[in-house]
């Protein structure tokens, strides 16, 4: 276990109006103000241009997160947006990755001929038995036409 872990206690109605109270000024502080900020830049702007919009408050947030965001994504280390040259495999990682490709599609193609194998012994037992079905009918139908013609003698 992590001995660095923090646990933050709420106690009574005090602590969560206190927890309130912090979560409140951290939005205010790091959303609100920031969006603020940029909805009055872009208004003044463009405030003479009558092709662009003004911003209200919520617009404000929307392109502060957006540039917040984008630069949280450019300069994060481990970001999955990154710029740099491909080196490419190694041909051992290459022999190892067909080698794998070719175990797994031998695995497919023997699970393949087990279930067409498994399909083939169905269809073999339904005709089998459809084929003894018809012999018993037939055998009926035989036996009742003896009796048919006994009786009329």
């Amino acid at each position: 276990m992590n001995k660095n872990f923090k646990v933050i206690t709420i106690n009574g109605i005090r602590g969560v109006l206190a927890a309130i109270f912090i979560v409140l000024g951290l939005i205010a502080g790091f959303i609100i103000s920031p969006g603020w900020v940029c909805m009055h830049l872009w208004n003044h702007i463009f405030e003479d241009s009558n092709t662009v919009a003004l911003m209200n408050i919520y617009q404000g947030i929307m392109l502060w997160a957006i540039i917040a965001l984008s630069l949280y994504a450019l300069n994060n280390k481990k970001a999955l947006i990154g710029f740099g040259s491909y080196q490419g495999l190694s041909p051992e990682q290459i022999k190892d990755l067909m080698a794998r490709a070719k175990q797994s599609e031998a695995k497919m193609m023997n699970d393949i001929e087990a279930i067409n194998k498994e399909i083939k012994m169905e269809l073999e037992k339904k005709i089998v038995s459809e084929k003894e079905q018809e012999i018993i009918k037939a055998e009926e139908k035989e036996e009742s036409k003896e009796e048919t013609e006994e009786l009329r003698r």
